[in-house]
């Protein structure tokens, strides 16, 4: 992204001096304001997007721009999709889906939700808005959580958790409540790109718009930086009081294989102004203090107070990580307030353990409940999502949220890919559940019922669905113990079937600033044992 705004920037430049030699009048005005061009960023969980979509910027394929001497012209849109200039590279290949196939190698522009066709005309933004609106809340609750890690966790761990959905540190039993930013940032190809260019990482980038999320990934980063500037990488992580690297696989432009990757490890194929390689350490771009500091002036609008160029105390970091969990809808206190998520039942640890400030105190009553998943990365062998759904006892439907796995078919030249195919690497992600989901299943039992039927009565309304990237339905499950179970003949191969999603919970402590813990996190089990049903072929083929 900086080499992309570093080469728009200076064409930018150069046409700004045209234009003013071309315009006398005019001198001294575009070449200013050249010089201030950045790369813009699209938030995608901004409110507005649930209610009105994609902006008009985005998504339509003429606009009109001012010329030198006010002229205005309309040009095609150079957002809204991208033309091939000359051939078609000849090492595209299609792909082929449940609904037809992603014509890569005979599409001559990008595409987002296309008809299945060689000779496609145009992108399907009214299928992309419904499955974009419908998944802002999940993704805006995602985001609240990344701002919850609280100080003196350990460096390392608090940082592969925010950082990947690999958690190479977490192991097998964690009980993870957070996520992390690239699941977020998976969710938003899978539903910008359907069958087109975004849902493939092969094909991402010829889409404009992979830019501007990307930008967007880059500003959330740069705020948690801010925020959490002491959580970093290290040179590994400790488990059960044994120190391991960091491994990586072997890669495509740079091979490694099982080898320790190291924070002044190298970042080829991209390289710094003095042609060495860029290292992960040289990426930190917020304290000057930092080792291996490197600045690249990143910047940003001012965001709930914060200007992530200027110093910042403790106290001015934590209140500005809670400031950004509560705009993104994380308000623990204001829920308990209002009784949603609260129950007599709910159990709360009666002190707060040791390590943790004295000025904090329990929200009574209140948990704060996820869904964990753990999906097979390459079960598909394409991009693919679990969809979360609540269904009441009237028949009444609400969407819950969804993890996407953004994977590349086995004909990729991703050489690391194919490593991880191999070793049946994992993708782990959250769904929060919505505070006001909590309060109405809580209204279906009587008051005095115990947290064990208010577990069951959440996990026996949740239904889940695995989709395809047009959002083909491939299998379902119903949650809960009293749900029948899937006939052996009917069910999902093992080399589809999620491995697990769980029902976790945790009590909240917080002072009076807002600042919160996440306390007594505790795993309540599966919440589809009687296994998934396959509704698609792709599913049931060993």
């Amino acid at each position: 992204m900086l080499l992309v705004e570093q080469i728009i920037g200076t064409i930018a430049e150069e046409l700004a001096k045209q234009i003013e030699q071309r315009n006398y009048s005019e001198r001294n005005l575009w070449v200013p304001a050249a010089r201030q061009l950045r790369f813009p960023y699209w938030d995608w969980a901004a409110e507005d997007v649930a209610r009105n979509g994609l902006p008009r910027v985005l998504k339509e394929d003429k606009l009109k721009v001012f010329m030198g001497g006010r002229n205005e012209i309309e040009v095609a849109n150079p957002l809204s999709y991208y033309p091939y200039v000359g051939e078609i590279p000849p090492d595209f290949q299609d792909v082929e889906s449940v609904n037809g196939v992603s014509y890569f190698s005979q599409w001559r522009r990008s595409f987002r939700y296309a008809e299945s066709s060689p000779d496609a005309k145009r992108s399907n933004i009214q299928a992309l808005e419904r499955v974009l609106k419908r998944n802002v809340p999940d993704m805006r609750r995602k985001i609240a959580l990344l701002f919850t890690f609280p100080n003196g966790e350990d460096s390392a761990k608090a940082w592969d958790e925010f950082s990947n959905t690999a958690m190479e540190s977490k192991r097998e039993n964690d009980q993870t409540l957070r996520g992390s930013l690239e699941g977020v940032h998976n969710n938003v190809h899978s539903y910008l790109g359907g069958n087109g260019h975004m849902s493939d990482p092969d094909y991402a980038a010829f889409d404009p718009i992979f830019f501007l999320h990307h930008s967007n990934v880059d500003r959330l980063f740069s705020l948690w930086e801010w925020c959490y500037p002491k959580y970093w990488m290290q040179d590994g992580y400790t488990y059960d009081g044994t120190a391991y690297p960091w491994t990586q696989d072997r890669g495509t432009y740079h091979q490694v294989y099982n080898e320790q990757v190291l924070p002044r490890g190298n970042l080829a194929p991209f390289r710094t102004e003095k042609g060495e390689y860029w290292t992960s350490e040289q990426t930190r771009f917020l304290d000057p203090k930092i080792p291996g500091f490197h600045p690249k002036y990143y910047s940003y609008p001012e965001f709930e107070g914060i200007k992530v160029d200027l110093p910042a105390n403790d106290a001015m970091r934590n209140a500005g990580r809670n400031k950004i969990a509560k705009h993104y809808g994380f308000n623990p206190r204001d829920s308990a307030h209002r009784g949603r998520g609260t129950h007599p039942s709910f159990p709360i640890p009666r002190n707060i353990p040791v390590g943790i400030p004295d000025n904090y105190e329990m929200i009574p009553q209140y948990r704060s409940f996820v869904v964990q998943v753990r999906l097979l990365e390459h079960a598909y062998n394409r991009s693919y999502s679990f969809n979360l759904t609540y269904k009441t006892p009237s028949g009444s439907e609400e969407y819950v949220g969804s993890v996407s796995v953004f994977a590349r078919a086995d004909h990729s030249p991703c050489a690391e890919c194919a490593s991880r195919r191999a070793s049946r690497s994992v993708v782990r992600g959250v769904i929060p559940i919505p505070d006001t989901l909590v309060e109405k299943i809580i209204s279906l039992i009587l008051a005095a019922g115990s947290f064990e039927a208010i577990l069951g009565n959440i996990k026996k309304g949740l239904t889940g669905e695995l989709v395809d990237s047009t959002g083909q339905k491939l299998a379902t499950a119903e949650g809960g113990d009293d749900a029948e179970d899937v006939p052996a003949g009917r069910s999902t191969s093992a080399k589809v079937t999620p491995l697990t999603i769980s029902l976790l919970s945790s009590a909240i402590a917080e002072d009076a600033d807002d600042s919160v813990y996440m306390l007594d996190s505790s795993n309540h089990g599966d919440i589809f044992s009687h296994g998934w049903l396959a509704t698609h072929e792709d599913s049931r083929l060993e």
